[in-house]
């Protein structure tokens, strides 16, 4: 049975990481490898200013309120972990999210985490050395998939995510290109597709509102396959490239493989 690794740390939206799991294990038929993560670096010393006066927030007195409320936290997602029939032990750890991340993920078929409005320094170091796909929880929670999007430039980056999907996913047929300000005639990646069976739909978007048209049909998709993020990731950020951008605004769930 394929195994989807599911990690929640302080903070993530745990209802909605439970949904799409639980899609994984009755509908895809995946076995969920619940895992919790302590950064390690969260105990880190970290000034603050209030009234001219600086402020350990690492102090004693913080650390032990801030471990009886996660303390806390973590006995509701067990809870709520097994009232959704997800009756797999909740691994905690403690540590470097990449570091324990990296040893689980040897034992499973996909990752799953939340994204977040913008990806954190800890998303972002999964997704330059992950080496299983990756499906990272938006806004909503996975509950079906029927209108799959491709975010494409016909680069070797979602070629290979396509490739990945395909082969975890062969019985989905049905597909959405969307790409921005791209010219479709010469794009391999959509022959590709079509000479393997699947059926896919083209849209395009450009003009000056581009952008926004395309994060609004995003939004009505069920899952968003992208291709992973460059080791440039920081001169992405500065220059807003597109797919980095997509990555981050929309709300919808984003694999990558």
């Amino acid at each position: 049975m394929k195994k989807v690794l599911v990690v929640f740390s302080e903070g993530s939206k745990k209802n909605v990481l439970i949904e799409s799991a639980l899609f994984f294990k009755e509908e895809l038929g995946y076995e969920i490898m619940p895992l919790y993560i302590r950064d390690v670096r969260r105990d880190e010393i970290i000034p603050a200013t209030m009234d001219g006066m600086i402020v350990n927030l690492s102090n004693n007195s913080f650390s032990e309120e801030r471990d009886a409320i996660e303390e806390e936290e973590l006995n509701h997602l067990k809870e709520k972990l097994r009232l959704r029939g997800i009756i797999a032990p909740l691994n905690i750890e403690f540590g470097f999210p990449w570091d324990i991340i990296k040893e689980y993920l040897k034992l499973s078929d996909m990752l799953m985490f939340e994204k977040g409005e913008v990806l954190s320094e800890s998303a972002v170091t999964v997704l330059k050395n992950h080496f299983k796909p990756v499906v990272m929880i938006g806004e909503k929670p996975i509950t079906k998939l029927e209108k799959i999007g491709i975010s494409s430039d016909d680069g070797v980056k979602i070629n290979k995510s396509m490739f990945s999907f395909i082969n975890l996913f062969p019985q989905k047929t049905d597909f959405i290109m969307l790409t921005l300000l791209y010219n479709i005639e010469e794009n391999k990646l959509l022959k590709y597709l079509k000479e393997r069976g699947k059926n896919v739909i083209h849209k395009n978007f450009d003009g000056e509102d581009a952008r926004t048209k395309y994060l609004d049909e995003v939004k009505n998709l069920d899952l968003l396959i992208m291709g992973n993020l460059s080791r440039g990731y920081f001169f992405e950020k500065i220059t807003g490239k597109k797919g980095l951008n997509i990555m981050e605004k929309s709300e919808v769930s984003i694999f990558i493989g």
